[in-house]
């Protein structure tokens, strides 16, 4: 168990988190060990999102959910912003942030002004199908002792709530926790970023929030406290498929490798790959794969990338994250963060 530093808590805050911690946290669903990640129970407890989610200073709770939230619908927010119910003296939030399942620490980034995330912290949960991982952003604080590789259960605290970001303020009011749960698009996101021409350095290797995607936070722990999903593999099978994408190329990524889970069927060595069809959510994850064989009947055409279905009511309704893009005649194409999303997880 951490200790949390530099911050002051008054009794009744102290008796609070005592009792929280002591009791493990309030277990959601049958995910194992699942809790939330803030000492609020709000939503535990049922109650309107009015009770836990931030709002940015446009004051519309929407705008603290996940999806096309910002500036009026044209930019996306990754996770979900969750407010503090402790400050200290000077108004600063002083909610310890919980590890929400057991984990290996993957990343922590300390130096705020390197990203717009601030302070945050990954961690990995390889014990579940797939591994996915949990984002926590703008703290002020790291707990003591915490580094790359330590072990967490669900529940270890990871540090303090706070308002660090890179490139802006987050004003004291406003402080929270930004929380994300999600999936790594390539481990060359390296090579991937040095070809874009930036001009800027990447900190954070693999962990830079570009070669990150991630899935509904809210939605997903609403349906295991609701008991229609059990797993993060059931949330995934629920996700509405946005646009099936051909892409001719016999390269196995290693977002494949990282995540089995997602392929359709196994890949079978004994036949040649050329390509596949990647079922692809309107936010841009790559949820279903198929592989396709050079033995098989494959219609249309035999290199590059074609677009085979799409959900154009899904897609438009959601349009500050279009994997698939229309012309004035309806015509359906590649939209830019297609284009990205294959570049890097298909990174040369």
């Amino acid at each position: 168990m951490y200790l949390i530093r530099s911050c002051y808590y008054n009794p009744s805050q102290l008796l609070v988190i005592a009792i929280l911690l002591a009791l493990g946290m309030p277990s959601l669903s049958a995910e194992p060990g699942i809790v939330w990640p803030t000492p609020n129970a709000a939503f535990q407890e049922g109650r309107p999102i009015e009770d836990f989610i931030q709002p940015t200073a446009s004051g519309r709770i929407e705008s603290g959910l996940f999806g096309c939230v910002r500036n009026d619908g044209t930019r996306f927010h990754e996770g979900i912003d969750l407010f503090p119910i402790f400050r200290d003296r000077h108004r600063e939030a002083t909610d310890p942030i919980y590890a929400v399942l057991p984990g290996r620490v993957a990343y922590i980034n300390t130096v705020a002004g390197h990203s717009s995330y601030g302070r945050y912290i990954i961690v990995e949960h390889t014990q579940l199908s797939p591994a996915v991982h949990t984002l926590y952003a703008h703290l002020r604080s790291v707990a003591p002792g915490l580094s790359v590789g330590s072990t967490v259960q669900a529940g270890s605290v990871l540090g303090v709530m706070g308002r660090s970001a890179g490139g802006y303020t987050i004003p004291r009011e406003r402080a929270h926790l930004h929380f994300e749960i999600g999936f790594r698009f390539s481990n060359q996101f390296q090579r991937w970023f040095d070809a874009q021409g930036f001009g800027s350095r990447n900190h954070h290797g693999v962990w830079n929030g570009m070669n990150l995607v991630g899935i509904d936070p809210l939605g997903f722990y609403t349906q295991l406290r609701n008991g229609t999903i059990a797993n993060i593999n059931e949330f995934l099978q629920n996700e509405t498929v946005a646009a099936t994408i051909r892409v001719h190329r016999a390269q196995v990524p290693d977002f494949v490798k990282r995540y089995p889970e997602l392929l359709k069927q196994p890949l079978d060595s004994r036949r040649e790959l050329v390509g596949w069809d990647i079922d692809f959510t309107w936010y841009g994850l790559p949820l279903v794969w198929n592989a396709l064989y050079r033995d098989e009947r494959i219609a249309g055409q035999a290199v590059g990338v074609q677009i085979l279905r799409y959900n154009r009511d899904l897609i438009e309704t959601n349009r500050c994250r279009r994997i698939v893009g229309f012309s004035s005649d309806g015509t359906a194409s590649l939209a830019r963060h297609g284009e990205l999303t294959l570049s890097k997880l298909f990174v040369d």
